[in-house]
């Protein structure tokens, strides 16, 4: 017990870590497109006018994904919803590293952009409902190191996975890992 008579359990680390991990591979699938871009460009015979597109097709599955949030989680609950959004992303990424032609990746790149849409009401909800009121700025700081951790770590992460895979194989590689953190949040999680 602490001086002021808080204990630990008022602020449940696992979940909250879980939740910031999540909505980190959320935003890692979101901006792995840019540091792959030249592999990808070369590989599939890509325009750089065809391959900065890509751009526009997450941003357009992000905002329909945060414009039908609000549906979804009336009828899967928030918890379901975030488990639903990164498993869903994670087979995004796992099809776009099977695409063969750029209209496969648009398509792939509208999923990912609005599974990632689905996230972020459902991970805010579940934050404060986690966490006691008098802990949310703490909780939210934390939570918002995510986006900006993955727009730093996304061209080392794509730099380490591609010294032992293909643009491909990373992109399965980081589609596996983003099933299976919300995996754990189902499992581990609250909220």
């Amino acid at each position: 017990m602490s001086a002021n008579g808080n204990t630990f359990s008022s602020f449940p680390v696992l979940p909250l870590f879980l939740l910031v991990f999540i909505f980190y591979l959320n935003f890692v699938s979101r901006v792995i497109m840019a540091p792959l871009l030249p592999i990808v460009e070369a590989d599939l015979g890509f325009s750089h006018g065809q391959a900065g597109s890509l751009f526009f097709f997450v941003a357009f599955g992000y905002g329909a994904g945060l414009l039908g949030s609000g549906f979804v989680s009336y009828f899967l609950t928030h918890r379901f919803t975030i488990t639903l959004a990164g498993m869903m992303g994670g087979v995004s990424l796992i099809l776009i590293s099977r695409s063969q032609s750029i209209g496969a990746i648009h398509a792939g790149l509208v999923f990912i952009g609005f599974f990632a849409g689905l996230y972020l009401p459902s991970g805010i909800a579940s934050l404060t409902e986690l966490i006691s009121k008098k802990h949310w700025g703490k909780a939210m700081a934390i939570h918002e190191l995510a986006p900006n951790a993955a727009f730093i770590t996304a061209p080392l992460l794509a730099e380490f996975l591609l010294r032992f895979l293909s643009w491909r194989g990373a992109l399965h590689a980081l589609g596996v890992w983003t099933i299976l953190m919300p995996v754990l949040f189902l499992l581990f999680g609250r909220g």
